[in-house]
């Protein structure tokens, strides 16, 4: 006799089928996304405080988005989870940490827009060779400390 609230391997398999099948035909019938609009994501980088700690441009802040090669910033999917994973993040003003951004606070639309407006940054800060002061300074600090 056969235990009736075993699962055979056919039956978990015909399961895991229907269950791709399904989760496809729930994600044909999605409509496509608008294309993001990198205006829209600029007026929102701002209005969430994003300059604050990354900066007007990306590459002044405390936190650079350009130049980093962080696949965050490369791929919007994966932007998008990290702003959505971070839901146990939610720091007191003044933080120094990212707040979180459930989709409550932020559509998936705007978080696409801002993601737009990130990928137009371009570096652009000059080499410290290419700044005296700034030379001076880094070349100073690589010398051996002597009181």
């Amino acid at each position: 006799m056969t235990n009736p609230t075993r699962i055979s391997a056919a039956a978990l398999c015909g399961l895991a089928v229907a269950a791709a099948l399904s989760s496809a035909a729930a994600f044909a019938q999605q409509k496509p996304m608008p294309p993001a609009d990198a205006d829209r994501g600029k007026q929102l980088f701002y209005e969430h405080g994003c300059y604050g700690c990354h900066g007007f441009n990306g590459e002044t802040g405390v936190r650079d988005l350009v130049g980093t090669g962080s696949p965050i910033v490369e791929n919007v999917d994966l932007f998008l989870t990290f702003l959505r994973l971070r839901a146990d993040q939610a720091p007191l003003l003044p933080s120094t940490r990212m707040p979180n951004y459930p989709a409550s606070a932020l559509s998936d639309a705007a978080a696409r827009d801002i993601f737009a407006y990130i990928r137009t940054f371009e570096l652009d800060a000059p080499a410290v060779d290419d700044v005296p002061a700034l030379k001076a300074i880094v070349d100073s600090a690589a010398r051996p400390y002597r009181p």
